[in-house]
């Protein structure tokens, strides 16, 4: 294919030079040129993707936020995980324990009191409670990643301000002021 572009090809009496097929030629149907679909970045642009932000945060917990430049949230992502996690570690050596000795009691042939199955479902629900909360942590740092890639660039200034007050010919009043 390429030595017929070089060399020049004619169908129906056209001839098709390599010029045409890198940049010069235009689609009849669509107006547009190669090189206008084309986008052209700078090296002063910088772009900055929420989806990558997104597949970042969920690849690696915490690191959508550094790509956001939100340096002071990766703490709390990973303290929130880490006591999530300890959380679940924690209740569920208590909840094996508690299941090893019930299961002795039992063959033992003796009943286990009611206390300590109802110890035992406590542990179970606090175990259950900390993976749905380390699932929560990760969803939310994902979806936190997600909206400051999106807001990256978004303007915050002084010059945005809400006031309200109380005057006795209105009961509220509310002024937004954009300077």
């Amino acid at each position: 294919m390429l030595i017929l572009t070089s060399m020049g090809v004619k169908s129906q009496g056209t001839q098709f030079r390599p010029s045409q097929i890198a940049g010069n030629y235009r689609y009849p149907r669509f107006q547009q040129s190669f090189s206008d679909s084309i986008v052209k970045r700078t090296s002063d642009t910088v772009l900055h993707s929420p989806k990558k932000a997104t597949i970042l945060a969920l690849a690696l917990p915490g690191s959508g936020q550094i790509y956001n430049r939100k340096y002071w949230k990766v703490p709390i992502v990973y303290g929130a995980l880490g006591y999530a996690g300890y959380s679940m570690v924690n209740n569920r050596s208590k909840l094996r324990t508690l299941n090893d000795s019930i299961a002795s009691i039992f063959n033992a042939g003796k009943t286990p009191t009611a206390q300590l199955i109802a110890e035992r479902d406590r542990y179970r629900g606090n175990r259950d409670i900390a993976i749905l909360s380390m699932a929560g942590i990760y969803v939310l740092q994902a979806i936190d990643a997600t909206v400051d890639a999106h807001f990256y660039k978004f303007n915050i200034n002084d010059d945005i301000a809400v006031s309200g007050k109380i005057s006795p010919q209105r009961w509220i009043s509310i002024s937004i002021a954009l300077r």
